[in-house]
């Protein structure tokens, strides 16, 4: 600070993580380090270092300051700090890593056991456990001092499904961000082992399609890929910054159609995306980014918000201390509407029923995999398709949602978010939604 930053934070971690695979056998991994964030005007500089000695941090210190030399503003003045505790709202009652090894196997053995009971072909299969058990601390030169722990467990399947001559590859993840506790319930970790190799059958067995235009439905859930995908990407304050985004200078300009309203909350108990703190110590809260279509804000982290004119709301993340935090969606979901579920495939002649999304890319031109879809004929669910990608203009698609359901379910599950600070978990949800016509991209 006395060298030319006016704002410093350091960000503490240990991490373990146990990862119990098919191919590799147990793997443990332990990690230990602290980074240093050095802003000073519209300049920034990040260091890192797995020694957290007072020597190390005294050099990391020097280091930035050089760094920064050339981006001086007015010096800094630290504060002294106050603790703030944090507790996040994700409860782990059995950390991980007191559970030993033969339990989460004999967990992996009964799993395998319930896929290969599904009644189908199955001649490679992989059932893997990963857990991550984290404890970060915040220091900052505005007095802050804040931590929190955090837990998370995964179950995943890796299947190859052969039916017809022919074979399908398929991964399905069973997330749950706390301990070994919610992995007790054998039944419903069976449930989902079998139902993914089913679902994998039947999108072996399905349908091709030729590409098309037409009304597309998507069902209530994790389809909410589509908001992560088509819109949440450039609605970070990062994607402004640097001129990625079609959404600059629009605030409080209509972006969407008026039955669009978006939220990220990274608050909501239960979610893989949830925490009580960000990576910067900022609390996390439920920011309202489109509201009936008109953007009302940005999802910021400091840095990108500093140079766009806007205050942190909660959203600076990394996947651990080698990372500058920056601004990323945590659980992001459409709110719901007031429209009926079953008009808006009655109504439809013909069209696409999509009720489970896989992976995608996002920006202002975004893709999606259609994981399993369905033919709409005449305001009926038809036959299963296979080979299909929903590909679009953000802004375009979003002015073409026609109907929003009353039934917002949010993503029991999870995944991760690959971006400029790393992984991090993120769920997507919606209620069923209607886009009145969208580009389909089939194999027939």
């Amino acid at each position: 600070m006395a060298t030319g930053g006016d704002f410093a934070e350091l960000f503490f971690e240990e991490r373990s993580e146990t990862n119990i695979c098919a191919a590799r056998g147990i793997t443990g991994i332990g990690m230990h380090g602290v980074g240093l964030h050095l802003l000073s005007g519209s300049g920034e500089v990040y260091v890192c270092s797995n020694n957290a000695s007072e020597t190390a941090l005294m050099g990391m210190a020097k280091k930035a300051a050089e760094l920064l030399a050339e981006k001086r503003g007015e010096a800094g003045k630290a504060k002294e700090l106050a603790q703030r505790l944090a507790v996040n709202p994700n409860i782990a009652i059995e950390h991980p890593s007191s559970v030993p090894h033969e339990k989460k196997i004999r967990l992996l053995q009964e799993a395998e056991k319930a896929a290969r009971s599904a009644g189908v072909s199955v001649p490679r299969l992989a059932v893997d456990w990963f857990d991550t058990d984290q404890s970060i601390v915040i220091a900052n030169s505005e007095g802050l001092l804040t931590g929190e722990r955090r837990v998370t467990s995964r179950v995943r399947l890796q299947i190859t499904v052969e039916a017809g001559g022919k074979a399908h590859f398929n991964w399905e993840d069973f997330t749950r961000p706390t301990g070994f506790e919610s992995f007790h319930d054998m039944a419903e970790i069976a449930e989902f082992a079998k139902g993914a190799v089913i679902s994998s059958r039947n999108a072996l067995l399905a349908d091709t399609a030729k590409p098309c235009v037409a009304p597309v439905v998507l069902e209530a859930g994790s389809c909410g890929t589509l908001w992560h995908e088509c819109c949440g990407h450039t609605l970070e304050a990062s994607a402004i910054a640097s001129g990625a985004s079609a959404f600059i200078g629009k605030l409080g300009m209509k972006v969407a159609s008026e039955k669009v309203s978006l939220a990220d909350d990274g608050t909501i108990p239960g979610l893989y995306g949830t925490s009580a703190i960000d990576d910067e110590g900022h609390a996390r809260q439920r920011n309202v980014i489109i509201e009936n279509g008109i953007l009302k804000r940005y999802m910021c982290d400091r840095y990108h918000g500093r140079l766009i004119g806007q205050e942190s709301n909660g959203c600076g993340r990394r996947q651990n201390y080698t990372y500058a935090p920056t601004s990323r969606m945590s659980n992001t979901f459409l709110i719901e509407g007031t429209d009926d579920d079953e008009e808006m495939i009655r109504s439809v002649p013909y069209g696409l029923y999509v009720k489970r999304i896989g992976g995608g890319s996002g920006g202002m031109q975004f893709s999606l995999e259609v994981k399993e879809g369905y033919i709409i004929k005449n305001g009926q669910i038809d036959r299963q398709v296979r080979g299909l990608m929903l590909t679009g203009n953000g802004i375009d698609v979003m002015a073409k949602i026609d109907r929003v359901g009353s039934r917002l379910i949010h993503e029991k599950s999870g995944g991760f978010c690959g971006a400029a600070s790393g992984l991090v978990p993120t769920t997507t949800s919606q209620p069923r939604v209607r886009i009145s016509e969208m580009a389909i991209g089939g194999e027939g």
